[in-house]
């Protein structure tokens, strides 16, 4: 089980560097709220991604691509094409996570630890975990193109896993454009989300668990 875990957090999660302009807590609220209508209005969402891992113990990096499909309000599938092929299916209560030579099926339902993984999954790729004020403390900042809301972990099982997650959202669209997250080890993931699109059609199939 520890090794599922560790795989989820090793192909999904992301951290990075972001160079700053720091607000006043008046213009965070307005910043936040704005951004919370416009998540607040999206059913679905696709996108591609680009994820690039920097290994902090071998000074090394690994890029991979894929394809990130969400509908409202917990359904995810997170699927990487290249260099390699591995999946991740979150539909309800049951997470999938594999590829064709191997593959896991965990219920959430009786794992606490995968329930927390998979509501701050979908949480922070479309920007919910602004919301979740039990699980995260918010900053607010920004750079020429985006908002930068840096969350910090107040409970300690995410404070085990992660320094902090960084959300930018693009200041145009007011729609999420990278994530960032710091990771306890060293790591840093960083995910830039690519050609996205919300409140299109999805077959509800793709959601469907591989047995």
């Amino acid at each position: 089980m520890k090794r599922i875990i560790n795989t989820i957090i090793l192909f999904i999660l992301a951290g990075g560097f972001t160079q700053s302009i720091a607000t006043t807590p008046s213009d965070e609220q307005q910043v936040i709220a704005n951004i919370n209508e416009t998540i607040s209005k999206i059913q679905t969402m696709s996108c591609d991604f680009i994820q690039t891992k920097h290994l902090s113990m071998l000074n090394d990096k690994m890029t991979s691509k894929g394809v990130m499909l969400y509908k409202q309000s917990n359904k995810l599938r997170w699927e990487y094409s290249s260099p390699y092929q591995y999946l991740f299916v979150f539909n309800g209560t049951k997470v999938y996570v594999g590829n064709k030579s191997q593959s896991n099926v965990i219920d959430t339902s009786s794992n606490k630890v995968f329930r927390e993984i998979a509501r701050i999954m979908m949480n922070t790729v479309t920007g919910k975990a602004l919301s979740d004020s039990g699980d995260f403390s918010t900053s607010v900042s920004s750079d020429t193109k985006n908002w930068v809301i840096t969350l910090l972990p107040r409970k300690k099982e995410i404070g085990k896993m992660f320094q902090k997650i960084n959300l930018l959202f693009d200041k145009s669209t007011g729609m999420i454009s990278q994530v960032d997250i710091y990771e306890v080890n060293g790591d840093q993931t960083n995910i830039q989300m690519l050609n996205i699109k919300t409140n299109v059609n999805i077959d509800e199939a793709v959601f469907n668990i591989p047995k």
